[in-house]
């Protein structure tokens, strides 16, 4: 006869194993033009984010791997136009992917300000154009 404490073991083993076969068999419903594009929205904005923007402005060969030619922001003439906010925020998230079509796809950037300790939350939305093989943000607006 097992122990409750065998028993307790067996039963937690048995349910982590059903979680792992379950989520192992979600099959991902998300293209591969989401998860492309979303990569390098989250590539730009951790560099941008990282890096000074005397620096940034030094480095347009990075821009040029990110950012279409004909880049377009929603943000008023004292906002970033990657952030639409007047200051820098304290770190993001990669949100949804929307996709619009083999070569545009919408993704979500959440920004995150932490100060005093409280958090603020912005949204911005990245279009993201596919242009000879390469992902490109195109535009970052508000909704």
């Amino acid at each position: 006869m097992r122990s409750a404490k065998e028993l307790r073991r067996a039963s937690i083993a048995l349910s982590l194993f059903s979680v792992v076969l379950f989520t192992a068999c979600i099959p991902n419903l998300e293209g591969p033009q989401c998860t492309d594009s979303r990569d390098v929205v989250r590539e730009f904005y951790s560099w941008y984010m990282g890096t000074d923007s005397d620096v940034r402005q030094k480095q347009s060969d990075v821009y040029k791997r990110f950012i279409a030619s004909d880049f377009q922001s929603a943000a008023s003439s004292d906002e970033d136009a990657f952030y639409l906010a007047g200051t820098t925020p304290t770190t993001f998230k990669i949100g949804k992917c929307e996709m619009r079509d083999d070569t545009h796809v919408v993704v979500q950037v959440q920004l995150y300000w932490r100060q005093e300790g409280k958090t603020d939350q912005k949204e911005v939305y990245a279009d993201v154009v596919k242009r000879d093989d390469k992902w490109l943000i195109s535009k970052v607006n508000a909704r």
